[in-house]
């Protein structure tokens, strides 16, 4: 008898939490925060939807021309990690990139699925998930 009471716990624990993640509002914070403490580059706002198919979660962020690419590979891994982490299954991650010279946006895109083979689970490197996942367009 004593046995069958830790085993329910366990089978009760995994039943409950299994379909657990955080909603969109509690990611929308964690990005601020994260944006705020801990990014050089500037979160200017977000918005998530759906495209067709397609769930969208976007970003538009103020950057520096000169670290444009860590600015981008650091936005992608955000999205990738908060994403993994919501209840919302997001399958594409949009940044727009906007810089203090006036100069056209940059628009970059990814599918998430392709995009956490390397931000999440590493079974691919930088340069795949440049020429596998990754579009990057002005308007």
């Amino acid at each position: 008898m004593k046995i069958s009471w830790p085993i329910c716990l366990i089978v009760l624990n995994i039943s409950l939490c299994k379909d657990q993640g955080y909603g969109d509002e509690q990611i929308i914070i964690m990005l601020n925060q994260y944006y705020k403490d801990y990014s050089k580059v500037k979160l200017l706002g977000n918005h998530t939807f759906t495209n067709n198919s397609d769930t969208v979660f976007q970003i538009e962020v103020e950057a520096n021309v000169k670290d444009f690419n860590s600015s981008m590979l650091d936005a992608f891994a955000v999205i990738n990690k908060l994403s993994n982490l919501a209840k919302t299954n997001f399958t594409q991650a949009v940044v727009i990139f906007h810089f203090k010279s006036n100069k056209l946006p940059i628009i970059a895109k990814a599918k998430l699925d392709c995009s956490k083979k390397f931000f999440i689970k590493k079974t691919q490197n930088e340069t795949q998930w440049r020429k596998n996942c990754l579009s990057i367009q002005t308007q």
